[in-house]
C-alpha cells in the first residue's frame, strides 16, 4: 500500500511539472504570435505607403 501512494505521488508531480510546463510554452507562443502579427502588420503599412507595393529591392532590381 505505501509504494503504491508514493506511485501515485510521484506522477502527481510529474503531472504538475508538464501542466507548467505546458502553461509556459503556451504564453511564450502566445507572445511570439502577438510580435509576429505586429511584425506583418508594421510590414503591411509600410507596403501599403509605398504606393506600387514593391519594396526597395524589388525597385531597383535589374531588368
Amino acid at each position: 500500500m505505501y509504494w503504491f501512494l508514493l506511485f501515485l505521488a510521484v506522477v502527481a508531480v510529474w503531472i504538475l511539472v508538464l501542466a507548467l510546463l505546458a502553461k509556459k510554452l503556451w504564453g511564450q507562443a502566445k507572445a511570439l504570435t502577438r510580435e509576429l502579427v505586429a511584425a506583418q502588420s508594421k510590414l503591411d503599412a509600410a507596403q501599403s505607403t509605398t504606393g506600387s507595393g514593391q519594396t526597395r529591392e524589388e525597385a531597383h532590381a535589374p531588368a
